[in-house]
């Protein structure tokens, strides 16, 4: 996909996805660098069959913690 749109950044691939979910993504950004790299994000938009291969490829991969052993209480205490 990065290959589509001049070699852009895997992070602005994943800005792009997220904006595609109809998301409003809040890129971070260490130097002026990154900062011009994420405005670049608005650029160019991910096609639809692009964001397909996007969403079958996120749809492999697994948690990280799977539920039962879930450090967190199952329910809020606070409420």
């Amino acid at each position: 996909i990065s290959s589509n749109h001049n070699d852009a950044p895997l992070s602005q691939v994943a800005i792009n996805w997220a904006m595609a979910k109809g998301t409003i993504p809040i890129p971070g950004a260490r130097n002026l660098r990154q900062v011009k790299q994420n405005l670049s994000t608005l650029d160019w938009s991910l096609t639809k069959e692009e964001e397909g291969l996007l969403d079958e490829a996120s749809s492999k991969v697994t948690g990280f913690i799977t539920p039962d052993k879930n450090p967190f209480p199952l329910k809020d205490i606070n409420t």
